[in-house]
């Protein structure tokens, strides 16, 4: 077996402790002969720690098939005083295998202990924000700046590997060491995305909002919602920008602007109860039978669930989801998207708004 430890040289800008302690965090990779937990075995152990105020990386290596054993027995020895695991699709491929293994050879490696944090799973949501082609670490890697000297895949090095336990040529391990090491430190960068998907689940705080006007491309004149936020730490590693029909979303550092279309329409307000209501389709539009006594009986007729509606004429914009909003409109009985009067907006309401809106991308 062969032991590798040495500074990492990294730093990770996201608060890691949220998790656990800083010096309790451990980040791990492994790399294996192949996919069968029960077939293959497992021939290098990464990880990465926090130690005496620096990040450091450990290496174990099987020297051949024997040692898996061994390695596996000194990374159990290593994690004992660590309370957190974080690692990347980690929950589906390496603890797993790493604990099918360990039972093989009857090791009580208990990583179920261990809070497990996979970067993966967190940052999978951010696919369509960041324009991705994928969600694979070295994609992620990419898109905030990081290239490789590691140019293999693992399933590449498997056959590296072998080649190694047959010869024991040593130029062999150089590549091995090296993807692994950049798997587990690189790791520790992409572990930054995070601080978007905080944003996108609402910690921000609005610096100022406003309606403001603007010209369409045809000249017409238009009202955006626009909302700036500032952070105290980077909002994203990366810079976004993106146009849809409805917004347009700028992220920058630890600034960003969101611009939310404003709609002038007539758009229908709809009543609960219809039953209780009368339809008067010359007005087209509903009103509530205590108040039919002023109305002749030709005109009206009983309300249906399709048609107990006002129209009303206003400034509105898109309606995210279950806000403490009162009245919701919508262009139709049938129609998904509700929306809300501009004029309900306030500052007691404009960050429940926007983090839903948020939510919604």
């Amino acid at each position: 077996m062969l032991v590798i430890k040495d500074e990492a040289k990294i730093t990770i800008d996201y608060p890691i402790e949220n998790f656990a302690k800083k010096d309790k965090i451990l980040y791990f990779d492994i790399e294996t002969t192949g996919l069968s937990r029960k077939y293959c075995s497992i021939y290098l152990i990464g990880a990465m720690y926090f130690d005496e105020g620096k990040w450091m990386y450990a290496q174990w290596f099987a020297d051949n098939y024997n040692d898996e054993a061994n390695i596996i027995m000194a990374f159990q020895k290593f994690i004992k005083d660590y309370d957190c695991l974080i690692h990347f699709n980690g929950n589906s491929f390496d603890i797993p295998f790493v604990n099918d293994r360990a039972e093989k050879y009857n090791i009580d490696l208990n990583l179920d202990r261990l809070k497990s944090v996979d970067i993966y799973k967190d940052i999978s949501s951010l696919k369509n924000i960041l324009s991705l082609p994928n969600m694979k670490q070295k994609t992620l890697e990419e898109a905030v700046g990081i290239k490789r000297t590691d140019p293999f895949s693992g399933g590449e090095l498997v056959e590296v590997y072998k080649e190694y336990v047959r010869t024991k040529d040593q130029k062999l391990i150089y590549p091995l060491l090296l993807h692994n090491r950049e798997d587990v430190l690189y790791m520790g960068k992409i572990t930054e995305l995070l601080n978007l998907c905080d944003f996108f689940n609402g910690n921000f705080e609005i610096s100022d909002w406003s309606i403001s006007d603007y010209k369409d491309m045809n000249g017409n004149d238009k009202k955006e919602l626009v909302v700036n936020i500032d952070s105290d730490r980077p909002i994203s590693a990366v810079d976004i920008s993106q146009a849809r029909d409805s917004y347009s979303l700028l992220i920058r550092g630890n600034k960003c602007q969101l611009k939310i279309k404003v709609l002038e329409d007539t758009l229908k307000l709809f009543f609960d109860n219809y039953k209780d209501y009368y339809y008067l389709p010359t007005e087209d539009k509903a009103i509530h039978k205590s108040v039919s006594q002023f109305v002749d009986r030709n005109y009206r007729e009983q309300a249906k669930a399709s048609n107990c509606y006002e129209n009303i004429r206003d400034y509105f914009v898109i309606c995210p989801g279950n806000i403490n909003i009162k009245y919701k409109f919508k262009k139709g009985y049938k129609s998904f998207m509700e929306f809300i009067r501009v004029s309900d907006l306030n500052d007691q309401n404009i960050n429940e708004y926007i983090n839903k809106f948020l939510n919604n991308i």
